[in-house]
């Protein structure tokens, strides 16, 4: 319950610290606040949206998927690929090929992280440069061009109801679906479970191994899916695609609460966090910053959300041994 209020809270402080930022940006530049800027700013996050909405149950595990901006390269270069050689298909079978290739990334992490059982940053980290290779070698050399991309599937990240992008829409919907599950099922419950003790919940008859399973397989999944949204929203792939996305991911799902120690975070939270980043680099852009100060001012945002998680973790640890502070 105390895990439950502090998301609150930060949730409540996040969405504080946006409406500042969005007030004193609109004070010197008010079409930052202009319904056409809003749209841009929502529709920049879905990809990050989709990606940190699992990430975030990976973390709560105590686990983290390092491998994710290369999964999402990799699934658009396929199903860009695909699309060069077969020409223009429903866009569903776009998500479809995306999603899966993505999935399997997934699976064989979950593969490795249960049977290795070594730490998962290590691991799939290393998985990173794998995908990277086997995108080089899926793309031989070319790029997926705009003239390869059925407009069925640009115009997703164009038009939607009441204006709003079907993207938004999608990234939205996920996120409200893996937040129900996470807080409202019993699945969803033992990952806090995992995350928080990891020994006790084997001891306990968790399945442990489904649970890991299950946190990376959605992982992959939705880097694949973030795939097919990176082909809709830029209408290009090349080979670099999704590089350092895992780090603004991981940000992200920080800054939104979650513990890098586990057991603490929410998906809510997450896409605050998300939200967060794409106002801060919306307005850098419209304010004419460098995107080096963008990256600095990422940066920061890191050091600060971790620091403050260890000093609450030392807090909650001193809480649970009965140690005065």
């Amino acid at each position: 319950m105390k895990s439950l209020a502090f998301l609150q809270q930060r949730s409540v402080n996040l969405a504080i610290v946006i409406a500042m930022i969005a007030v004193a940006v609109a004070v010197t530049q008010p079409a930052f606040t202009g319904v056409g800027n809003i749209r841009n700013i929502l529709l920049d996050i879905t990809i990050i949206t989709v990606m940190a909405a699992t990430q975030v149950l990976v973390v709560i595990t105590g686990n983290f998927d390092i491998s994710i901006g290369a999964t999402t390269g990799l699934s658009a270069m396929s199903a860009g690929i695909v699309l060069q050689n077969v020409g223009d298909f429903p866009a569903i079978l776009v998500f479809v090929i995306s999603i899966g290739v993505g999935l399997l990334v997934g699976i064989v992490n979950a593969i490795l992280v249960i049977t290795i059982q070594i730490p998962s940053i290590i691991l799939t980290l290393g998985m990173l440069s794998v995908i990277r290779g086997v995108t080089f070698y899926v793309a031989g050399g070319s790029q997926v061009n705009t003239e390869d991309v059925p407009e069925s599937i640009i115009s997703l990240s164009q038009s939607g109801p009441f204006g709003v992008p079907w993207l938004v829409v999608i990234a939205a919907l996920i996120a409200l679906a893996l937040g129900v599950f996470a807080r409202s099922t019993s699945t969803g419950r033992n990952l806090y479970a995992l995350g928080s003790n990891p020994k006790a919940a084997a001891l306990q008859g968790l399945p442990v191994k489904r649970l890991l399973f299950l946190v990376f397989a959605l992982s992959g999944a939705s880097a694949g899916l973030a795939g097919a949204f990176y082909l809709s929203r830029f209408g290009f792939v090349q080979v670099n695609a999704g590089l350092g996305l895992e780090l603004t991911v991981i940000a992200a799902v920080v800054v939104g609460g979650a513990s890098v120690f586990g057991g603490v975070g929410g998906v809510a939270g997450a896409a605050l966090g998300c939200l967060l980043l794409g106002v801060i680099g919306n307005a850098f852009a419209i304010l004419g910053i460098s995107q080096y100060w963008q990256d600095f001012a990422y940066g920061t945002i890191i050091l600060l959300a971790v620091v403050a998680d260890a000093v609450l973790n030392r807090s909650r640890a001193r809480g649970v041994n009965g140690v005065r502070a």
